[in-house]
């Protein structure tokens, strides 16, 4: 049985999603599908935390295509976004600058709306402060779940 390309959990407002290696077109449309059940069952503010497993290789031209066009359609459901991009110096540096190309081709480049982090624990003041929780304890209930 293959590894699932991608993981999903709903904590305290916040969507996090795992991705494990870059996902074809059916893949992410079954989690934009699963993150606008989310937005209707919980309604703004939802914070986005996206991670990149640093098993995952970087993607090719159709597989940014397809993470390009999951922003876009999954920005108005989010009034924060985070990336964490984990593993070596290199594979780090090349991941963000795929992202850094997204935000630009889909004019979503906003530092107070997207954030590129290195670890999870980056991530957590600033669901304190968006949403008002314990950003540390949604942290470590998230990294429980092997979604970060």
């Amino acid at each position: 049985m293959a590894t699932p390309v991608f993981k999903t959990a709903l904590i305290d407002r916040v969507f996090f999603l795992r991705w494990e290696a870059p996902p074809t077109l059916e893949e992410t449309q079954a989690v934009l599908g699963q993150m606008k059940g989310a937005y209707e069952q919980l309604k703004p503010p939802m914070v986005l935390v996206a991670s990149l497993s640093p098993r995952s290789s970087v993607p090719n031209t159709e597989q940014r295509r397809n993470l390009s066009n999951l922003q876009s359609d999954a920005r108005p459901l989010f009034s924060e976004i985070h990336a964490i991009v984990e593993g070596n110096d290199l594979q780090y540096n090349l991941q963000r600058v795929i992202i850094s190309g997204i935000n630009l081709v889909t004019r979503t480049y906003d530092e107070t709306y997207h954030h590129v982090h290195k670890h999870a624990d980056l991530v957590a003041p600033y669901l304190s402060k968006r949403l008002g929780v314990d950003g540390v304890k949604v942290i470590q209930e998230a990294r429980s779940r092997g979604v970060v």
